[in-house]
Order: C-alpha cells, then structure tokens, then sequence
C-alpha cells in the first residue's frame, strides 16, 4: 500500500512541476556595459553624469535609461517588444543597430538628441529640444526636426 501511495506521489509530482514551471517563465535579463562595467538586469542605469552605455539587444520589457549628461547608449541588436531606451536630459546619442520592436520605444527625452535605428516597429520620439532622428524603415520618428 505504500508503495503504490509512493508511486502516485512521483507521478502526480512530474505532471504538476512542468505545468508549474511553464505558468511563471523567468523574465529574460539584458547584459550591458555601463561606464566599462557589466551591468545584467532588465532595469540598466547610467549615472547623472555622462556615460557610455552599450548592449547586445533589449530583452521584451527590458529598460536601459541613460539619466542626465550627454550619453552614448548603443545596443547592438533589436529591442524586444516593450522594451525601452531612455537618454534622459542632456545631449544623447542613441543608436539602435537592429530594428525597434513592436511596442518598444526609443525616447531622447530632454534636449537635443542624435537617434539612430534600424527598422521602427514601435515608437521614436525625439523629446524636447532639437533632435536628429533617422529610422531605416517602419514608423516615422516624432517630435524630430531633422
């Protein structure tokens, strides 16, 4: 009798595990270099000052916020759906090297900024001031006079 309780137990464990494991997947996390130092989170932040920020692609959801001071953020590759590119206040250069996916978004924020993307599924504002934006393709950028 125990035996065949013990059996039920381990089988009833292997069906409920996977399906408890499918229902939360782990959120995947960007690795970037911030200012020379790695930086793995879906939350990557510069410092008030200028910085140097560059990343392979954005993770969906994944943010990467330069914060004041005149950043360079570059990611190598796409930004996953609702991912987002923050240059903060300052005078920014962003470059997007693969495209911008949907619901993802690129914002220059204050001052004037420089962006760069390849195909625009989601949105890339300049923000205030005089931005120069260039989109390979897709959505136009918005609130960009050059």
């Amino acid at each position: 009798m125990i035996r065949h309780t013990t059996r039920a137990l381990c089988a009833a464990s292997l069906v409920i595990a996977p399906v408890a494991l499918a229902a939360t997947p782990a959120h995947a996390v960007t690795t970037c270099q911030v200012n020379g130092v790695t930086v793995s989170s879906t939350n990557v932040v510069g410092t008030a000052g200028s910085d140097r920020i560059t990343c392979g692609s954005l993770a969906p959801g994944d943010q990467v916020s330069g914060l004041g001071g005149a950043d360079y953020i570059s990611i190598g590759g796409s930004l996953g759906s609702g991912a987002v590119v923050r240059g903060g206040s300052g005078q920014d250069y962003v470059l997007v090297n693969g495209s911008v996916g949907s619901m993802a978004q690129v914002l220059g924020e204050a001052d004037g900024d420089y962006i760069r993307t390849g195909t625009n599924l989601g949105i890339v504002n300049g923000g205030t001031g005089f931005d120069l934006c260039r989109v390979a393709g897709g959505n136009p950028p918005v609130n960009c006079e050059a």
